[in-house]
């Protein structure tokens, strides 16, 4: 159990990790691709961009608002990855500008619903793809969404998100890599 858990980690770390190294332009030695808006919808936008010839497209959105006892972080976001080969899979992740707490979770709150992610420095992602379908059905339907971390300083933070838009752009990022 352990060592797939390990094993979704790394692959999950490593496709978030290409993602916002592409999506930033910051590969260093690394060939990387633009990535293009596919548009923008209220507060989400899609990008779409090519990596090692698979097309891979994004959904990304910052809060609204930013609470917490920190003195300084970077830029928070989540995004919604979907990835077409070798099985289409979309993925939620969560940037919290910040890393981490070593071993601790990422509580999600959309309307009445209560998710638990597990962290990695600094990132945050749901503990298997059924999961990630359940997280993004309800976001589809909500109007906010509320996310609380804890940094490896042990500062915390509680971030929302506007859920408004999210349904277009994720129908857009679907239509663009449909597989």
């Amino acid at each position: 159990m352990i060592e797939m858990m390990t094993t979704r980690f790394l692959d999950r770390a490593m496709r978030t990790f290409a993602v916002l190294i592409l999506s930033t332009g910051f590969a260093g030695g690394v060939a990387a691709q633009t990535p293009y808006s596919l548009g923008s919808y209220t507060d989400w936008n899609v990008w779409e961009l090519d990596e090692g010839g698979q097309k891979i497209c994004y959904i990304v959105s910052e809060p609204k608002k930013q609470d917490g006892n920190y003195t300084r972080r970077g830029k928070p976001a989540v995004l919604v990855t979907r990835r077409p080969t070798p099985q289409v899979t979309d993925e939620v992740s969560i940037q919290p500008g910040y890393t981490y707490l070593e071993g601790s979770n990422v509580n999600v709150a959309v309307g009445q619903n209560r998710f638990v992610l597990f962290t990695r420095g600094a990132h945050a992602w749901t503990k298997d793809t059924s999961e990630d379908q359940k997280l993004i059905d309800v976001m589809k339907r909500g109007e906010s969404m509320v996310v609380d971390g804890e940094s490896s300083k042990n500062t915390t933070s509680t971030d929302t998100y506007s859920l408004l838009g999210f349904t277009k752009a994720y129908n857009a990022m679907v239509a663009a890599c449909s597989g």
